[in-house]
């Protein structure tokens, strides 16, 4: 989370932060700043910071996982239960968790994902994603198999391709 910009969307200093979340300013300061890593913070602290900002401390704090072992933890889900995998993206605020953290591959590819299930089972379109739809990659993102690379982002799943990201299978889990 960029705390900077998340004090100015609330009409907030670091000092007034300080005041109001009982964290020494002298604390609070490198965290807001950048400089020190808040997942490294003792717990108290990030709630005290997580509760004056309005959220939970779990969705401060971002430990970012490599995006291949997001997508394998993903697929895997997906094979033993797309429906299932698909409610826990929208009832879990995936989505939202990685926009939060500006993690667009990952907050777009969930959305493809909803996207191409809901289609599967031919379920309307979950309209909570209406404004992220209109997002996209600027460059191709190509995922998975390697034969893709030759051939374009419209010959994955259209779904994806809509975001610029190439993906050939989703039930791919070995």
């Amino acid at each position: 989370m960029d705390f900077v910009v998340e004090l100015k969307k609330q009409k907030m200093n670091i000092r007034t932060c300080s005041m109001k979340s009982g964290i020494p300013y002298a604390t609070l300061y490198p965290i807001i700043k950048g400089q020190v890593d808040i997942g490294t913070c003792a717990y108290y602290t990030v709630e005290k910071l997580a509760k004056v900002l309005g959220y939970r401390p779990d969705q401060i704090v971002y430990h970012k996982e490599d995006f291949q072992t997001f997508r394998n933890n993903l697929h895997h889900d997906i094979k033993r239960n797309d429906l299932q995998t698909v409610l826990g993206i929208i009832e879990h605020e995936d989505v939202e968790y990685y926009r939060l953290h500006g993690d667009y591959i990952k907050m777009l590819y969930l959305v493809a994902t909803v996207d191409y299930i809901s289609k599967k089972y031919e379920i309307p379109l979950c309209d909570k994603y209406d404004e992220i739809r209109n997002m996209k990659l600027e460059e191709p993102f190509f995922v998975g198999d390697s034969a893709f690379l030759n051939k374009g982002v419209d010959s994955g799943i259209e779904e994806f391709a809509k975001y610029n990201i190439v993906e050939g299978d989703l039930y791919d889990a070995v």
